[in-house]
């Protein structure tokens, strides 16, 4: 996985298996808990996960019910120091 975090949008996106090519992403889905767009998923053709995207990183993010979990949270807390918020 590849953290890219841009710190003037307050946005982050995980790449699940490296740089995904132009084009390559064929589904988004939201998947924010809240009435808010937070979070969302890219797919591939096949359905398979290319990557997750994270608004207002820096409140925290919410990766709860979300697939790849514990790969996400070691990701944020290890490499960006940012904080994972608890399920509610």
């Amino acid at each position: 996985m590849m953290l890219k975090y841009e710190q003037d949008a307050d946005a982050a996106y995980v790449s699940v298996s490296g740089p995904i090519t132009e084009g390559a992403v064929r589904r988004s889905e939201g998947v924010s808990r809240g009435g808010q767009y937070e979070r969302g998923i890219d797919y591939d053709a096949e359905g398979r996960i290319l990557g997750y995207e994270f608004l207002n990183v820096s409140r925290g993010v919410d990766l709860s019910s979300l697939p790849h979990r514990d790969e996400l949270a070691t990701l944020f807390e290890d490499v960006r120091g940012i904080r994972v918020l608890e399920a509610t």
